[in-house]
């Protein structure tokens, strides 16, 4: 009789976990440097359910800076981090086995806004610009674009504020002159008549603006499970080109987007998402070069120490 019963609860035990839903075989942590436009692809994925249909359960974390996010990444408080390629250049540098493993977007979307007052980059020295954090894209870009004019960073005064609505808070309170800032703060800036110093694709045509990086050892022993994520994020991608009006739901939900801007910031963001996962390396070399010059990084690296391939050569085509 008791092996019976014994018999029959094994039987019902199977019959549940037959039963129940399949679980993730994974959990990935990965790590946005901030809300943004940018990201659209990933926000698609995630809503979607592409990862889960992967088996693999991703869970998002939002920082405000991408030097935070490498901090994160360093610390083993997150497996990837979506971020600016420049933040993931000094973490090679300084000896972090990091590297870029697929571009997420490839546009320079930045453009340097100033009081109605400050009318061109002549008049920079003495002017306190804005950025997000010390070692940040933002902190890149604002320097570039002031050699860039023949200027010395050291003639102005850079200040730590935060992401873009908190630089352009600043701006707007005129604890500022000057910030980089993205759409549609771009569009907003313009419109209370804010001078547009420079659209920095004057000075960046080409640009890596957002890639996914990793530790190159947790790359090698999580191939497979790297390798699920992107197939899902790939997905994500075409969903996204394809289908404008549930991407920009989806836009407006994560980024929390004005609907009079969020169409427009589709169109400006959609082509540069590239489905194969390619990254545009031109000028990375050219910032390695400047972020060396400058003292900034302690040693001069390569694209190969920087760029993991493997996987953009295994899945990108596909």
């Amino acid at each position: 009789m008791k092996r019976s019963i014994l018999a029959f609860v094994v039987f019902a035990t199977l019959l549940l976990m037959l039963s129940l839903p399949q679980l993730s075989s994974a959990k990935i942590v990965v790590g946005l440097s901030s809300v943004n436009v940018a990201f659209l692809p990933v926000y698609v994925a995630q809503e979607k359910g592409f990862f889960k249909d992967a088996g693999v359960e991703v869970v998002f974390v939002m920082f405000n800076a991408g030097s935070t996010n490498l901090q994160a990444l360093a610390g083993g408080d997150i497996q990837i981090m979506g971020s600016a390629f420049v933040e993931t250049i000094g973490g090679r540098a300084a000896g972090m086995d990091i590297k870029n493993f697929w571009g997420i977007c490839n546009l320079m979307p930045f453009q340097l806004y100033s009081q109605a007052d400050f009318k061109s980059m002549k008049e920079a020295k003495g002017k306190r610009f804005a950025i997000s954090r010390f070692g940040s894209l933002t902190d890149y870009l604002t320097r570039a674009t002031l050699q860039h004019f023949k200027l010395d960073p050291k003639d102005v005064t850079v200040l730590q504020i935060g992401s873009t609505p908190a630089r352009y808070a600043a701006l707007t309170a005129k604890a500022v002159d000057a910030s980089i800032v993205w759409f549609p703060v771009t569009e907003i800036a313009k419109s209370q008549g804010y001078t547009k110093l420079l659209d920095l694709k004057e000075v960046f045509p080409e640009w890596p603006y957002e890639t996914f990086a990793a530790r190159e050892s947790w790359l090698k022993t999580e191939k497979d499970q790297v390798t699920k994520f992107l197939q899902a994020y790939q997905k994500g991608v075409r969903y996204t080109r394809e289908n404008k009006t549930d991407s920009v739901k989806i836009m407006q939900k994560y980024v929390k987007m004005d609907p009079a801007y969020a169409p427009a910031g589709y169109d400006e963001y959609r082509d540069s998402f590239p489905i194969n996962g390619q990254i545009a390396e031109k000028v990375i070399p050219q910032v390695i070069a400047e972020e060396a010059a400058t003292g900034r990084i302690k040693r001069k690296i390569s694209l190969d120490e920087l760029i993991d391939r493997s996987f953009i050569q295994a899945i990108g085509g596909k």
